[in-house]
């Protein structure tokens, strides 16, 4: 369902099997942005009408396959396609076995899926002028190397992708926790910022910046954080991975016992 957030600036979100993904349209008097295509093409059908004749960009946030699986149902051929550079890396990787499992393991689910790399990619920032708003894109690897967010400063909106998430992210073994950290900090700090928009959980203003930095520091710190809420089993299996994946070889780990 698309739900308008802000003006020129549009919400889409879609149930998978055990949680739901969120992308979003940003529309200025030139340029559409659609920021990830989610998981299907058809996911992509409520904008279409709302891009009209504007140049289309597409930005991939990062490449989980739940945030680049939709290409195929927007007008692609002509469009740039943004994202970090990692991203494309993991277009020769992870990205073509991912969906060639899904295939096998769900047969006719995914056929309609085109793989569809960025076309234009950078490393640390990259600015795209829409037409009375601005998009500026920033690396903040964490969640994955290839992460990314945007801000338009226009809107005062962060769309976090990853990088945020509630009620908890999703924190691989080994991620760099300093640089998650430290890039989300800075958006913290950033008095522009009131409107936040991760990919999981809900939409938030900064608090939920602060909630997920709360949440890296506990990890890397040997301090877990207690989660107060009732969460889905997705959340609570993701919570005692994290758990057990960052559970440091000290006495400190007493608080990972006691969470698990």
């Amino acid at each position: 369902m698309v739900e308008q957030l802000d003006e020129g600036v549009w919400t889409t979100e879609v149930a998978l099997d055990e949680y739901n993904v969120r992308g979003a349209l940003v529309a200025g008097s030139h340029r559409a942005i659609v920021w990830d295509t989610l998981s299907h093409p058809r996911d992509m059908q409520g904008y279409l009408p709302l891009i009209g004749d504007r140049e289309l960009v597409i930005v991939y946030s990062h490449a989980d396959w739940d945030h680049i699986w939709g290409t195929a149902g927007l007008p692609f051929e002509p469009a740039s396609i943004v994202g970090h550079r990692a991203c494309l890396e993991r277009f020769s990787s992870d990205v073509p076995a991912t969906l060639e499992e899904k295939q096998a393991g769900e047969p006719g689910r995914w056929d309609e899926v085109r793989l569809v790399p960025p076309r234009t990619v950078f490393d640390v920032e990259h600015r795209i002028d829409l037409g009375g708003m601005t998009l500026e894109l920033r690396h903040l690897p964490g969640h994955t190397e290839d992460c990314i967010v945007g801000f338009v400063p226009e809107r005062g909106l962060l769309v976090a992708g990853d990088t945020v998430e509630t009620p908890l992210p999703v924190v691989p073994p080994g991620a760099p926790l300093d640089r998650w950290i430290e890039g989300l900090e800075r958006w913290a700090r950033d008095g522009r910022v009131s409107c936040v928009v991760p990919a999981h959980g809900s939409i938030g203003g900064p608090e939920i910046v602060h909630r997920t930095i709360a949440y890296l520091y506990g990890l890397r710190d040997g301090r877990p954080a207690q989660v107060g809420e009732a969460l889905t089993a997705f959340y609570r299996q993701t919570h005692e991975a994290n758990l057990r994946a960052w559970r440091p070889p000290s006495a400190g780990s007493k608080g990972y016992d006691r969470l698990l």
